[in-house]
């Protein structure tokens, strides 16, 4: 029993869902900002929540791993030229949301010296190669070069030992988190600043998304869906072993064990019955999760602050900010849409 398309879709959805809670609560300094109901020595319980949502790129790149890895075993021959649409399309979405948001909504708003700003500003931005008009957009570049690297790394786990590729990749993880978190190379020359920075980005997402692909070629989910699916109150287990790795991270609160808590969630999120409400509602959402990555930062943090965070209450707030970026991810798809079916469809 693999996970399905719909899953993966579902899951990724999620970890955008968990990246607006990280974003939004993931702070100690919430005065003025929201009003937490429940107290942890002073902290606010959602912090616990938001701070596990750090897993949400892990997941993401999982779920991309095992996604293109399931796309290359099924057309190995066409798989290049899906990959290059797939990017295309994604570049499409993003020029979208930088005319919206960008361009319309900073001119409105006063903000056109900012946004777009000068010439080099919006062409290093326009091409994602340096994103400095919304910081969730950092992951799109890494998103792009493990697409790109996605079929040379499918090559390397169907045929060499996944034991040691494991063992491999988790060191790379190792040496790119001191750099990411430490930054102990520094270079004076700022393409080559930009370089390791790049470098220390990918390294931290190649492990999840490698592990996803192994779980895909290996079937390792059909092997613990098959050992665990019978199991009496698997549900609640799952449930239970969520809950465990939030506490846990409550009292380990660095980003390290992200990738690990990321995984284990993936694979307990999936062996829970869900009820079909709750599966149509996340997939309904998980539609709209490229938009939502893309537009959140410009909603709770650069334009609109004080109308995401006025219901005050943080459960209020989070569907409040998932209300905002849906209703501009209409108008998106549409615009996405025509482009597609005029100009991409031949």
């Amino acid at each position: 029993m693999e996970l399905t398309k719909k899953q993966v879709s579902i899951t990724k959805g999620v970890a955008i869902l968990f990246m607006l809670l990280l974003h939004l609560f993931c702070t100690k300094d919430y005065q003025g900002l929201f009003t937490p109901l429940i107290m942890i020595k002073g902290v606010p319980l959602v912090y616990y929540l938001a701070l596990f949502g750090d897993c949400c790129v892990a997941i993401y790149c999982f779920c991309s791993g095992y996604g293109l890895m399931c796309t290359y075993k099924n057309n190995p021959d066409e798989y290049n030229k899906r990959n290059a649409k797939r990017i295309l399309k994604l570049y499409i979405n993003f020029w979208i949301i930088i005319l919206l948001f960008v361009f319309l909504l900073g001119y409105l708003t006063g903000n056109s010296a900012t946004y777009p700003g000068d010439i080099k500003t919006f062409l290093l931005n326009v091409t994602a190669i340096s994103v400095s008009y919304n910081g969730a957009w950092w992951f799109l570049t890494t998103y792009i070069v493990l697409v790109v690297l996605s079929k040379f790394i499918n090559k390397v786990v169907q045929r060499y030992n996944n034991v040691l590729i494991t063992l491999i990749v988790f060191v790379i993880y190792c040496i790119c988190y001191v750099q990411r978190i430490k930054v102990v190379i520094t270079f004076s020359n700022p393409f080559l600043n930009w370089a390791i920075t790049q470098a220390a980005l990918l390294g931290t997402s190649l492990f999840p998304f490698i592990i996803g692909a192994i779980f895909a070629d290996k079937k390792i989910y059909s092997f613990i869906f098959n050992k665990v699916n019978n199991i009496k109150f698997k549900n609640i287990l799952c449930i239970v072993g969520i809950l465990f790795m939030i506490v846990c991270h409550g009292f380990v609160q660095t980003l390290f064990v992200a990738v690990f808590t990321g995984i284990a969630f993936i694979v307990l999120f999936n062996l829970i019955d869900k009820p079909d409400s709750l599966d149509r509602l996340l997939y309904y959402l998980s539609g709209h999760s490229t938009n939502m990555w893309l537009t959140h930062m410009f909603f709770y943090m650069v334009y609109f602050e004080s109308l995401v965070f006025m219901p005050k209450y943080p459960l209020f707030i989070f569907i409040w900010l998932v209300i905002l970026c849906i209703i501009p991810s209409y108008l998106i798809n549409i615009i996405f849409n025509f482009i597609i079916k005029k100009y991409c469809n031949h």
